[in-house]
């Protein structure tokens, strides 16, 4: 198990690392602090407002791992954000006893904290973690599925054509001309799936009807839309971001892909604290082992990469997720006010469900 998957796992258990520390966590100071003297893994306090900078590690058997990590934690303490600091080194109890004794009697020479963790029982509370994060109270989450398309906006290329022929319902044929003939239906159906996803439209007689949510999104159109050639292009005007809110929060989970892709990338973001997100397709391994296990796939960085893009648009589109551009190969997103209101709603829809289903009839017996 990776150092950084490690730490993810004790960060996400503040009680069960306070315990291996022996110190009671207030809170994360922060994690990943580059300084001049070497990027710190991460930094706690407690109610005291004492600090504890911490050097973690996984087994420290080898000589060259250990005269890294000691050289670090000496270099560590020429840094402080704090009057009342320690220092600490947090390794594997995996590690052999001949190591053992080389890092405590280092840690007496050098005044600093020595502790130790079960690596096979951080292994399982991974897990354990996964499962726990991922609140799966009876919703039965699909594999995200890469439909290609990239925004929500791209509803107006599906939907146009029924303000073209003035009708609410059409066949397969009337869509030729945005789509191509039903021979190269790839793009079609990707478009029909997210269509279909929020309510605009219900498959109906080998056609599609244009339901009410249809109409009122036609309703509230962009007017732009008449004047380009790229549909696609046309941004969501704020009548239309409502409505696609008020259908994302209705409750209605069922084969809705796209609306479960949504509720899942929020709790993405609340699992990770939106401190990474991957620009390009290739990322750290134990970033990627961190969302599969959450997402429940097993997609290789590109895909998932691709995956992360695409929630990302659609979730800035609805005014739900903030981001901060940085120079690194990861930016940190946040959840908007907005946000967090419609993360709730899920949460509560889905614990209500999760109350329907385990309703105890007991007492009528």
């Amino acid at each position: 198990m990776k150092e950084n998957l490690v730490q993810w796992t004790l960060l996400q258990n503040l009680d069960i690392l306070s315990n291996a520390l022996n110190f009671d966590i207030a809170k994360k100071v922060g994690q990943e602090i580059t300084t001049d003297f070497g990027r710190i893994d991460f930094i706690l306090e407690d109610n005291k407002q004492q600090q504890l900078i911490v050097e973690l590690e996984t087994i420290l058997d080898s000589k060259n791992k250990q005269d890294y990590c000691f050289e670090q934690t000496r270099r560590y303490k020429n840094v402080s954000f704090s009057n009342n600091t320690r220092y600490c080194i947090l390794y594997a109890n995996e590690t052999s006893q001949k190591a053992k004794n080389e890092i405590v009697k280092f840690g007496k020479d050098e005044q600093i904290d020595i502790k130790t963790y079960s690596l096979e029982e951080v292994k399982k509370l991974y897990t354990s973690t996964i499962e726990r994060l991922s609140l799966n109270v009876g919703l039965a989450l699909p594999n995200p599925k890469n439909y290609t398309i990239c925004f929500l906006r791209y509803l107006n290329k599906i939907l146009k054509p029924f303000m073209d022929y003035k009708k609410d319902f059409l066949q397969r044929k009337d869509f030729n001309n945005s789509f191509g003939s039903p021979k190269t239906d790839t793009n079609f159906n990707c478009h029909k799936r997210l269509a279909l996803d929020f309510e605009m439209i219900i498959e109906e007689n080998k056609g599609y009807k244009l339901t009410q949510n249809g109409k009122d999104y036609l309703e509230n159109i962009n007017l732009n839309i008449f004047e380009t050639n790229n549909v696609s292009s046309i941004d969501l005007t704020n009548e239309q971001k409502r409505l696609l809110l008020k259908i994302l929060t209705n409750g209605n989970w069922d084969n809705k892909v796209h609306k479960i892709n949504i509720y899942w990338f929020m709790r993405f973001i609340e699992v990770t604290n939106g401190e990474w997100y991957p620009k390009k397709h290739q990322f750290d391994r134990d970033k990627l082992d961190i969302a599969r296990g959450l997402f429940k796939v097993s997609y290789k960085p590109r895909t998932m990469q691709q995956f992360l893009n695409w929630c990302v648009n659609y979730c800035e589109e609805l005014g739900l997720v903030g981001r901060i551009v940085s120079t690194t190969e990861y930016d940190q997103l946040f959840l908007t006010p907005l946000g967090i209101e419609v993360n709730n709603i899920f949460s509560m829809d889905l614990l209500l469900k999760k109350s329907r289903m385990n309703l105890n009839f007991k007492e009528l017996d």
